[in-house]
């Protein structure tokens, strides 16, 4: 067709017929059904797996006792703690404990060898922790140490 013919002509609209018994797309039940089906797939991706959550941690330790102060919240139901912990050499422990009540609080692991080792299990989601440590080593002297802590994790 001669691009001069189309030039000041309209397009027709094209007409939707309504089959019987259907109902337009504008009917209150029509959006009910697609805000239903937003609602749901919403739902899906929120409680779809969680991600891993991983921080660097680390500081100094000694004989007795040292509660790092740093909270961290537990987002997925039933997921695990663990810490990869370097410390030289020097025999060191760690814990998790809740950070408004140290009493409360998980039991010492063997850590610093480099190798990962789980903290703690079953965390239910909003728990808010800390992390502890001790090494044994004679007071003064305190060691520094470094590693890196996971939550929210699974395996």
């Amino acid at each position: 067709m001669h691009r001069g013919l189309l030039m000041g002509r309209r397009a027709a609209k094209p007409t939707r017929t309504k089959e019987p018994g259907h109902p337009g797309p504008g009917h209150p039940g029509r959006r009910l059904l697609v805000t239903g089906a937003a609602l749901a797939g919403t739902l899906l991706l929120a409680t779809g797996p969680a991600r891993a959550t991983t921080a660097n941690v680390g500081g100094q330790v000694g004989g007795s006792h040292t509660y790092y102060g740093t909270a961290r919240t537990v987002t997925a139901e039933g997921s695990h703690i663990y810490l990869k912990a370097d410390s030289g050499g020097i025999a060191m422990k760690a814990f998790w404990y809740k950070c408004s009540d140290r009493s409360t609080r998980g039991a010492d692991r063997e850590v610093g060898s480099g190798t990962r080792q789980r903290l703690g299990s079953g965390f239910k989601a909003g728990t808010v922790y800390c992390l502890g440590a001790a090494a044994d080593v004679v007071s003064p002297n305190k060691i520094s140490w470094s590693g890196t802590l996971n939550w929210n994790v699974f395996s």
